[in-house]
């Protein structure tokens, strides 16, 4: 049984190897570095022990992770596209579409110490930047206090992924 267990873990992350293949960045090379899927893109400065330097552009953040050192897993190829197919698994629903211009509404649980008397907030913003792997930069467009301080608590210059939760409520909209 036991013989079994390790030949049947073997032949699984043989196939997880293959499943995603591990990219050798560059030295200046532009990635998106993952943090609870939100990205923020920087440039590789050195390659370390198991992953990457990155540097980041000033006024880049908020990022609610570490800065400097990234593993391997959290960092990402960028390049830039004009529109996105948001795929789901099994073919069971439609793919929805962005587009670069394009109008999106996030929904956030809100801080209690940066919005005390709502818990929820919508921020409307406009689609400026898409990334290969599904990732939006954004304008904010929305004008209320409390969205601006949502708004650039949690996504400010970043990337967010349009898997993320603060987007359930876009992607119903469009699948509609």
């Amino acid at each position: 049984m036991r013989v079994l267990m390790i030949a049947i873990l073997s032949i699984a992350s043989s196939f997880a190897a293959q499943a995603a293949p591990k990219i050798d960045f560059q030295a200046g090379d532009q990635v998106l570095t993952n943090c609870r899927d939100i990205y923020t893109k920087g440039s590789v400065i050195a390659k370390v022990d198991d992953g990457y330097t990155v540097k980041f552009p000033k006024g880049s953040g908020p990022i609610q992770c570490p800065p400097f050192r990234w593993h391997n897993e959290f960092v990402l190829p960028f390049q830039s596209v004009s529109e996105y197919q948001l795929q789901f698994l099994g073919g069971f629903k439609k793919p929805l579409l962005f587009k670069v211009g394009e109008t999106v509404t996030f929904r956030f649980e809100t801080d209690k110490r940066v919005v005390a008397n709502q818990p929820m907030v919508d921020i409307d913003a406009q689609i400026i930047d898409i990334s290969s792997n599904g990732a939006i930069q954004v304008k904010l467009l929305s004008t209320s206090v409390e969205a601006g301080a949502t708004f650039w608590q949690w996504i400010g210059g970043n990337y967010v992924d349009l898997r993320h939760k603060s987007l359930q409520s876009e992607r119903d909209k469009r699948s509609k």
